[in-house]
């Protein structure tokens, strides 16, 4: 692939999880996303490489700033419930991607927006 026909892929990539929110599913693979963009795995996996990320930390950055949302919007959630919500396995997984995306873990983020 060129370097403009992967660009073009990963604005595709992009534009499909913003459009789709298929992060929300904790099951979704690599092998869905080819399926929907109509192109295979390997092309994915290059455009992500060309951007230093891997399938899964491309999908959790995505659910992350979901979880970010979710914690300013439904403060009397659970930590645990946020995490489902935003596609994440566990709420452990979740404030690993939490913590490197805003610095603090899900529960220090959310006292900081509500002021506890």
């Amino acid at each position: 692939m060129s370097y403009d026909e992967i660009n073009c892929l990963y604005d595709r990539m992009k534009s499909y999880m913003v459009s789709t929110s298929a992060y929300l599913d904790e099951d979704y693979t690599r092998e869905d996303m080819a399926k929907a963009l109509n192109t295979n795995r390997t092309y994915l996996t290059e455009a992500l490489r060309c951007k230093h990320l891997t399938f899964y930390r491309f999908v959790n950055s995505y659910r992350a700033q979901y979880a970010i949302e979710l914690l300013t919007r439904k403060p009397a959630s659970s930590v645990e419930d946020i995490a489902f919500l935003s596609g994440f396995r566990t709420a452990r997984a979740m404030n690993r991607y939490i913590k490197q995306s805003a610095g603090l873990s899900a529960r220090a983020l959310r006292n900081r927006i509500t002021g506890d």
